[in-house]
């Protein structure tokens, strides 16, 4: 079974329904927020106890499992594959609770640490496919500052290809108004295809995309956080997870900061206390090949540029089903501008093979600096403006 993107371990997890009350419904009315109502129908409320007993790496997996169930950027948590009939469905975590034992003490070898995590969720249903639909909001727009690296003005919106039934509806004032919209391009992520789609060029202004996919197969393809640990790889040797999911944008990290999804990876080394060293290394995927690929950016070193940028700071601002926003601090540690420091907005969308960057108040990004971020830079100024949440399917209906 499965919560979004987390694997649960069958054999140890546990389902404990809570009796009485009112089943808890999420609805959203387009372009009006979303609130919570009972709907008067018999109660799915349960609580999901889960043990981890592993090596250190126990301690992330419960802990990415606690951020998610405490993400606001989430509406509504897609639980599947349940073995017991009737569970699967959407769900918020209305309550989490984590139990860290450590055997032993921390230490640089994973497999000489033995840890166990209990942690308990309560959960609360939302709803389900047949009562609701995913929707992903769109509003195109050209933020000010801009980006300096184009002057394409497509508004690419991705959808996992599996979808089905994929409309639009116009969410501003006529949600009754519906079209059938047509992929502009289909990519192949690593787990999974992804359908493009031009918000800036569909029958309805600023559509609303619904859509309905297999809970098990939501967020395959959604870009995401990761933490390294300090680990290269994301699977070891033996082909277990080394990286943890980040789903709170205050997690602080013990390893290098990872934004990916699928087509892009980006890796963020900041420097700290303990190593001062700082590094931005990118990724891209092939699908003929089934394997990552190194982008070659610009290096001071190599002469590519008068001056040596390098992260300084990373915040996370949003971390989305449909799209992943930081603001990266970069400082120029040598060369012409040493000294200088920018921060620049950078955002991950679902289907896209590039970062959308933008300038901030900081002002005119430094030419070295552009020609760094450049090679995984998004030709397009406009920001399709992606919000996914969940819509009842009484407020779409004609």
């Amino acid at each position: 079974m499965n919560l979004y993107t987390i694997d649960l371990p069958d054999r140890r997890t546990e389902i404990a329904p809570r009796s009485g009350g009112h089943e808890t419904a999420t609805t959203s009315v387009l372009n009006a927020g979303t609130f919570v109502k009972s709907n008067g129908v018999s109660s799915r409320s349960f609580d999901i106890d889960v043990r981890f007993d592993s090596d250190r790496r126990a301690t992330w997996y419960a802990n990415a499992l606690e951020q998610l169930g405490n993400n606001p950027a989430i509406d509504a948590l897609p639980f599947g594959e349940c073995t017991h009939a009737g569970f699967d469905g959407y769900y918020i975590a209305s309550s989490t609770s984590r139990n860290p034992i450590m055997a032993d003490p921390a230490g640089s070898d994973l497999a000489v640490i033995d840890a166990t995590e209990s942690l308990t969720l309560t959960l609360e249903r939302a709803g389900t496919r047949k009562k609701h639909e995913i929707s992903v909001e769109t509003a195109p727009n050209q933020p000010t500052p801009g980006s300096p690296f184009g002057n394409d003005l497509t508004g690419l919106v991705g959808i996992p290809a599996d979808a089905r039934r994929v409309r639009i509806v116009d969410s501003t004032s006529q949600p009754t108004q519906r079209d059938r919209p047509t992929p502009v391009a289909t990519v192949e992520a690593e787990h999974g295809a992804v359908d493009l789609f031009d918000a800036t060029a569909e029958t309805i202004d600023e559509p609303t995309y619904l859509y309905d996919l297999a809970y098990e197969l939501q967020g395959d393809v959604d870009p995401g956080v990761w933490d390294t640990y300090g680990n290269d790889s994301i699977r070891d040797a033996d082909d277990i997870m080394s990286w943890g999911c980040v789903f709170a944008t205050s997690h602080d990290f013990d390893g290098a900061v990872v934004i990916e999804n699928g087509l892009l990876r980006v890796t963020i080394d900041e420097p700290d206390i303990t190593d001062s060293t700082a590094s931005l290394q990118a990724e891209t995927y092939d699908a003929t090949s089934d394997s990552w690929s190194v982008v070659g950016l610009p290096s001071y070193a190599d002469g590519d540029i008068a001056t040596d940028w390098t992260p300084l700071d990373v915040d996370l601002v949003r971390i989305g089903q449909s799209r992943v926003a930081v603001r990266i601090e970069f400082e120029a540690v040598a060369g012409d501008q040493a000294g200088d420091i920018y921060a620049a907005d950078v955002q991950l969308d679902r289907g896209r093979d590039a970062l959308f960057i933008t300038e901030t108040s900081d002002g005119e990004m430094p030419a070295d600096l552009e020609a760094l971020l450049d090679p995984i830079a998004a030709t397009t100024v406009i920001d399709p403006g992606v919000e996914q949440g969940l819509v009842a399917r009484e407020e779409v209906r004609r």
